[in-house]
């Protein structure tokens, strides 16, 4: 398939490696301005990936990711639940391990290892091996900023194979500043900021042409050990690759994967005697218990729902609907449109769905790739309809900015307000704050004065849902 891009090369990788490309100059300039807009967002934190770095350390240093030599901080409180330590670590089989599973951290320990080459560490020797919150968090903001600027520019390159530079570029933007990448994946390293970058790849790699099955399955058995809740999504790809003729790619996308898989399970096993993580478990889905209000939660809480977030996200779903018969890539539109419902089916049956103290519908992260992969597809056809009317394609290109604009700013507080995170208690105790349209997450910057002058034009949950 030919690139949209005014290239004479036929695939957009290798046109990028060319300096007078526009497409590769865009790109580059893309990443750069996009990794300086993340990293300057003034919010950043340690949440789940809080000590994962002080594991590589103590991988790179010692050869175990047994963390007890550290001078590990311990306390007592409502975020120390194992022997004084935090949520993240715990004492398993007497070594003090990261719970959380350890793909991230393993994928992070080429870029830790060059920090610690110069110099800079978490746990330095001169100070005894004492643990530096704020080091991990320097090191967390260099890491998740290249990555998610990494995960944009890889939408820009996915979309060039389909549509012109202008169209590439604004799915892109929207892609960075419109969903959670910038809101929640950037501001942290948390397990999803590598695995949307892994599922972006795999995209990239489905929508490209002939599909690199080696390289696919690789990428997707580390998008499972970074994130295990993906696992059955990957399960749906390879269901997709064996019933759309590609099953002649099989042996050696199977090969990638379990070369990866394998070594990393047997690692996880030895030291935590899980095959994944010391943490997630098959007793935290409750099925279909309370799942439909879950899943109205998961789509339209004022602060977890991905349609409040980001309602750029419908009009992916919308384009890729409405013309339907004009896309040319119906399979990938399938396996992308199973994959987003059966991930919310995942999401909404957890028993902790709104996924803690975060900003916004976090645990959705994943699915960005596939809306960007449906909103490729959908922009594609929506441009080659001949028979479409100006008046319509200017109220259907007005509707998607203003779609555009409404997610940026409601993602836009996840990065910019210190308040966001803190702004109410979502713990099991309070989740009632999550349906709270007087009080939603997205307005915590505002003043709380003016929260008040508009909290009786929003509407209350029983209102919503009677209607």
């Amino acid at each position: 398939m030919q690139t949209a891009f005014p290239c004479e090369k036929s695939r957009i990788e290798i046109c990028v490696g060319f300096p007078y490309c526009t497409a590769g100059l865009i790109g580059i300039a893309l990443f750069v301005a996009v990794g300086w807009a993340f990293y300057v967002s003034p919010v950043h934190y340690l949440m789940d990936g809080s000590y994962s770095l002080l594991m590589d350390e103590a991988l790179i240093h010692e050869w175990t990711p047994d963390m007890m030599h550290f001078q590990v901080p311990r306390r007592h409180g409502a975020s120390s639940v194992n022997d004084g330590y935090p949520w993240s670590i715990r004492i398993i089989k007497g070594r003090l391990l990261y719970v959380y599973p350890w793909g991230s951290p393993l994928l992070s320990l080429p870029a830790v290892a060059l920090f610690n080459a110069d110099g800079f560490k978490i746990a330095p020797h001169r100070t005894n091996y004492k643990y530096d919150w704020y080091h991990e968090l320097r090191m967390q903001v260099l890491i998740s900023t290249g990555l998610c600027a990494l995960t944009v520019w890889l939408v820009f390159v996915a979309a060039g194979h389909y549509l012109p530079i202008t169209w590439s570029v604004a799915v892109a933007l929207a892609a960075a500043f419109g969903t959670a990448i910038w809101s929640t994946a950037s501001r942290s390293l948390w397990p999803q900021t590598w695995a949307v970058l892994l599922i972006m790849i795999a995209v990239w790699i489905l929508l490209s042409g002939p599909i690199r099955p080696f390289l696919l399955g690789t990428v997707l058995a580390w998008s499972c050990l970074a994130r295990p809740t993906v696992i059955p999504e990957v399960a749906i790809i390879t269901i997709y690759l064996l019933f759309s003729g590609k099953h002649r790619l099989l042996p050696h996308y199977i090969a990638g994967g379990l070369g990866s898989a394998v070594p990393v399970c047997a690692m996880m096993h030895f030291y935590t005697g899980g095959l994944f993580s010391a943490y997630y478990s098959v007793g935290m889905l409750d099925f279909p218990h309370d799942f439909l209000e879950r899943l109205y939660g998961v789509l339209f809480s004022p602060s977890r729902g991905l349609f409040i977030f980001s309602p750029v996200t419908l009009v992916a779903l919308y384009l890729i609907v409405r013309y339907w018969k004009h896309c040319s890539s119906r399979g990938l539109a399938v396996l992308a449109l199973t994959i987003i419902g059966l991930h919310l089916t995942i999401v909404s049956s957890w028993v902790e769905w709104w996924g803690g103290p975060s900003y916004g519908p976090r645990l959705q992260l994943e699915l960005v790739p596939w809306f960007v992969l449906l909103a490729i597809l959908g922009i594609r056809s929506f441009l080659e309809i001949d028979g479409l009317n100006r008046r319509r394609r200017l109220m259907t290109t007005s509707a998607a900015v203003l779609a555009v604009l409404l997610s940026i700013i409601t993602n836009a507080p996840g990065a910019l307000a210190h308040n966001a995170l803190g702004w109410r208690s979502y713990d099991s105790g309070d989740i009632q704050a999550l349906w709270d349209w007087h009080d939603p997450q997205f307005l915590c910057w505002l003043p709380q004065y003016r929260v008040e002058k508009i909290r009786n034009q929003l509407p209350t949950r029983n209102s919503a849902l009677n209607r």
